[in-house]
């Protein structure tokens, strides 16, 4: 009785042992499946993790892109909207321009008009007054004791040429006037200039005189040949008379 039992026994711890062992073995290859199936899900995932990470990258370049031709587009509108806005001014300018044009053509005739007809009622009067009357040929250096002599002997001064003589027959404030006129030019294109202004000029008359102090005289001149009438300021230094400025200037 004793011995048959101990084989049971020995059989069932067998039988366990060898069922213990072949649950392992199913056991290991249950783990070896599993872990193979979970590297193949890791791969996956990457690939996944991959594919979604490229089409995030492409979505954001072409969203960058995109972005980048709305920024160049806004750009050109507003400059389109700056030219826009400075063709508008130009405009209003040249409108504004115009109708400036077209007031001073207006303006220019009436004074013609009316210098004409001055010029034509005061020439007559100044015939019969032949010593107002100072012909080209007759110009000279004539001093300065009077309104009349000093006058002629500084145009006499621009048509020889002498700009020292012109500079001597003006007043203080024409001298210093002229002088920053005459900046950074020489004798000899003075004396040019001033003969090509006289050129034309035929002869002057004095029109009329009026007396503003007893160290001022106004005087009415006309110009024969240029056709201009000027008023004129002759001015008293010391016991000398000098030209000191045109102060009105109308053109035939």
């Amino acid at each position: 009785m004793g011995i048959p039992r101990m084989k049971l026994m020995r059989c069932l711890v067998g039988v366990l042992l060898a069922a213990a062992a072949v649950a392992a073995i199913v056991g290991w290859q249950q783990v070896r499946q599993l872990r193979s199936e979970n590297e193949l899900l890791r791969r996956e995932l990457q690939k996944l993790q991959e594919r979604s990470a490229a089409a995030a990258e492409a979505q954001f370049k072409q969203h960058d892109e995109e972005l980048q031709g709305l920024r160049a587009q806004a750009r050109d509108v507003f400059k389109l909207r700056g030219e826009v806005t400075q063709l508008r001014q130009a405009a209003k300018e040249a409108e504004s321009l115009r109708a400036e044009n077209q007031q001073l053509h207006r303006q220019n005739q009436q004074l013609r008009s009316g210098a004409s007809a001055s010029i034509t009622s005061t020439a007559a009067a100044a015939s019969q007054s032949p010593q107002d009357q100072f012909p080209r040929e007759n110009w000279t250096f004539a001093g300065y004791s009077t309104p009349e002599t000093a006058l002629v002997s500084a145009v006499w001064a621009m048509k020889e040429g002498k700009p020292q003589v012109y500079f001597d027959s003006l007043s203080p404030e024409e001298q210093a006037r002229m002088a920053k006129a005459w900046e950074n030019k020489s004798q000899d294109e003075i004396a040019v200039k001033h003969q090509q202004d006289v050129s034309r000029i035929t002869g002057v008359r004095v029109l009329e005189r009026e007396e503003v102090s007893p160290d001022e005289v106004r005087m009415k001149v006309y110009t024969e040949g240029a056709g201009t009438l000027e008023t004129i300021s002759m001015k008293r230094i010391g016991g000398d008379w000098k030209f000191g400025g045109v102060t009105r200037t109308q053109t035939k």
